[in-house]
């Protein structure tokens, strides 16, 4: 008697996924060093490259995150000192991102669908921009999205020895960022709201406790920062109606606007009128979660792991916006981890589009405007230009006699001035409110036996920073005169440079 044969794994599934899976490498590693350092990623280098007690100090003091991901970064950048390896680490967690999308979805649905939401997340002009960029984001997506995983194996399909790895997953996100409590908040309100899932309720809550206690030694630190939460976030305001269309284009279209880039109309804004493409726009995300609808409402296994990717997308927007009143937090960044859940979503409801060309259709269109979006974001978002200011600087002053003021953000600065065969002595003047009194005298005590003094100055968009500039300025004009002023412009934000140079034959300043 023959003996029924094993199943075969779809070897065209297995192609499809890795196809899909070194598209996304493809896309994360072009022009990955292309961009200069923004001034957040200047801080991530200097914590990377610190002795680890010093490394563990600016994470408690100055950066207000946990370590982890600073410790992945500092081995990373042994195999390099550009900016691509800076951003190394990002990349490899937004490969994991990628590859757990298709894993969560496949506990539920077939290859075919689980690899389209792979590639949906692959597309994601959102995942790559944060997966090129040198920042905690896409570590701590990549872990909650583990953990979210994990929690569906244990609470969804009833596999509880799960919530054994989903203890040190969990542990390791919060590790890596705080904003891993909105991923377990999400799977708390799971737990409780829906009704096949409270069995495993007790599980859960053990499981949340073994976690708490791994973490507990960065917890203080945690709470000490919180405290502090609304100085750190001194840029973000309360959500009106534009900050909060900026946040959902991020999360549902693009961080990028698809309709214009640089100065005017992108090559679609010109093809299609203002209505018609913002319309359209709306649209592609909408119709698909509109027919995911019906999926949510399924019994079983499907229907509570579509519910759960519904809940990962709307509970933590819910949460950040009401709290945004309170203290401002509305910043799409924190919203990087969601994307996984919109796929999932947005795969249920092209799979069940009809007539099937519809849905054939739809899903081109879908991935066509995300790799759209991609290259719009590779060709006109540009970094703070920390990269040309120093540049520029240098190639216009005379070594040993040039110092630079930076206001608050030196990091960067500091970055590309040591790649220069004369450095320019760099200074930062990053007060608080409390310590502005002294800013002029320490400021000219610094820079006194320099004839050249240029004054750097990013987003002094808050009455502290705007005064903090006036006296680094007050300070660079002493015994000076102002020469010239620049403005460099980015997509991240402006820099501005002012330049102070003394009188030829004029050392009363030095005296």
């Amino acid at each position: 008697m023959c003996l029924p044969a094993a199943p075969v794994p779809d070897r065209r599934a297995t192609q499809a996924l890795l196809a899909v899976m070194l598209g996304a490498l493809a896309l994360r590693l072009w022009h990955l060093g292309a961009r200069s350092l923004w001034t957040d990623e200047g801080s991530t280098w200097t914590a990377a490259t610190a002795p680890l007690p010093r490394l563990i100090q600016l994470c408690a003091e100055k950066d207000a995150s946990p370590p982890l991901y600073y410790l992945l970064t500092s081995i990373a950048t042994r195999f390099g000192d550009g900016e691509a390896p800076l951003r190394f680490v990002s990349v490899i967690a937004s490969l994991g991102l990628v590859w757990l999308t298709y894993r969560l979805a496949r506990l539920w649905a077939t290859p075919g669908v689980a690899t389209l939401a792979a590639a949906i997340t692959a597309c994601s002009p959102f995942q790559l921009m944060y997966a090129q960029e040198a920042r905690t984001y896409m570590t701590v997506a990549c872990l909650l999205l583990w953990a979210l995983y994990l929690f569906a194996r244990a609470v969804v399909q009833g596999r509880p020895r799960a919530f054994l790895p989903y203890v040190l997953v969990s542990a390791l996100a919060l590790y890596a960022q705080s904003i891993a409590v909105l991923g377990i908040g999400v799977q708390a309100a799971f737990v409780v709201l829906e009704p096949g899932a409270r069995r495993g309720f007790k599980r859960f809550v053990a499981a949340q406790l073994a976690a708490l206690v791994l973490y507990l030694p960065w917890l203080f630190v945690t709470l000490r920062q919180s405290a502090r939460l609304s100085e750190s976030h001194w840029y973000a305001t309360t959500p009106d109606a534009h900050g909060v269309f900026q946040v959902l284009r991020a999360v549902f279209v693009s961080p990028v606007p698809i309709l214009t880039s640089g100065h005017g109309p992108s090559a679609l804004g010109a093809l299609l009128p203002h209505a018609v493409g913002f319309t359209l726009l709306f649209l592609i995300p909408a119709l698909p979660l509109a027919a995911a609808a019906n999926a949510m409402l399924r019994r079983g296994v499907g229907g509570r792991g579509a519910r759960l990717a519904a809940y990962t997308l709307v509970l933590p927007l819910a949460a950040v916006f009401a709290v945004s009143f309170k203290v401002p937090l509305w910043i799409p960044r924190y919203f990087v981890f969601l994307t996984p859940a919109l796929a999932v979503l947005l795969t249920l409801g092209l799979i069940t589009l009809r007539p099937r060309a519809l849905g054939v259709a739809w899903t081109a269109l879908l991935l066509a405007t995300a790799l759209y979006a991609c290259s719009l974001y590779d060709r006109h978002y540009t970094k703070e230009p920390w990269r040309d200011a120093v540049a520029e600087i240098a190639r216009t002053s005379t070594p040993g006699r040039t110092a630079a003021l930076v206001t608050f953000d030196v990091d960067p600065f500091r970055y590309y001035d040591r790649r220069l065969g004369d450095p320019i002595a760099a200074f930062a003047s990053n007060y608080t409110a409390a310590q502005l009194d002294d800013m002029t005298r320490w400021s000219r005590e610094r820079t006194r036996d320099f004839d050249e003094v240029w004054v750097v100055i990013r987003s002094p968009n808050s009455p502290v920073r705007r005064e903090v500039a006036r006296r680094a300025e007050a300070a660079a004009a002493e015994g000076r005169r102002l020469i010239e002023r620049k403005f460099m412009d980015s997509s991240a934000g402006p820099l501005r440079l002012a330049r102070f140079r003394r009188a030829a034959g004029d050392t009363s300043a030095t005296r």
